[in-house]
């Protein structure tokens, strides 16, 4: 189950969507056109926000990792010290956990329309329409939202816990009540350090 696949392939999508002529500068930052801009499939619906096209745009999930590690260190770090990109089953965990975040920061909401779930279906039989993959993430749309899970999966990880609650904040960027509500409970499940979740939430914001 290509679970890191369809990540790879949304986090795609929304780079070459960015890419297009006036939505980013020559630095690959995202313009003010470039953040007017929809952009369509499920790239559209997970990279909606302006936090989800800045995450895009700086280069997906290697981004991602880099601006947790950033919060949880508590410094700019340098490329030296940053820790090894993870490899083998922690790589496809890490993938896995990220992709769900994904979707659960997308239907924090409260719901998932049927034209949210058509555009998931189409983005899946780009993938080579894997039945396994359809039903995990079936399978993850109708589960109910429950923050405990993820902490049960990260473990002990502070840094990949730290990755979960920014790529679900990055969605939710420009949250409402329930968004808002969900993330508390998502960085308390998570136990992460109130000092940890400002940061991160102050990478969000710069985003």
């Amino acid at each position: 189950m290509d679970t890191r696949g369809l990540l790879d392939q949304i986090l795609g999508a929304g780079r070459q969507m960015l890419n297009q002529t006036g939505m980013t500068n020559d630095d690959g930052q995202v313009t003010d056109l470039g953040k007017g801009v929809a952009a369509g499939g499920l790239a559209g619906l997970l990279l909606g926000s302006s936090g989800g096209r800045k995450l895009a745009a700086y280069g997906g999930l290697a981004a991602l990792g880099v601006m947790a590690y950033r919060a949880y260190a508590n410094r700019d770090v340098s490329a030296s010290e940053l820790p090894a990109q993870r490899t083998g089953q922690a790589a496809v965990t890490e993938g896995r956990l990220v992709l769900k975040a994904l979707l659960a920061g997308a239907r924090a909401d409260g719901h998932i329309d049927a034209r949210e779930r058509a555009l998931i279906d189409e983005e899946i039989n780009r993938l080579g329409g894997d039945p396994e993959l359809r039903q995990w993430v079936e399978q993850e749309l109708a589960s109910p939202l429950d923050p405990n899970v993820f902490a049960a999966e990260v473990g002990d990880d502070p840094v990949l816990a730290s990755e979960v609650y920014l790529a679900t904040a990055l969605v939710v960027a420009d949250a409402g009540f329930m968004e808002r509500a969900y993330l508390d409970q998502l960085a308390q499940s998570l136990k992460l350090d109130p000092a940890v979740k400002q940061r991160l939430e102050r990478e969000v914001a710069a985003a």
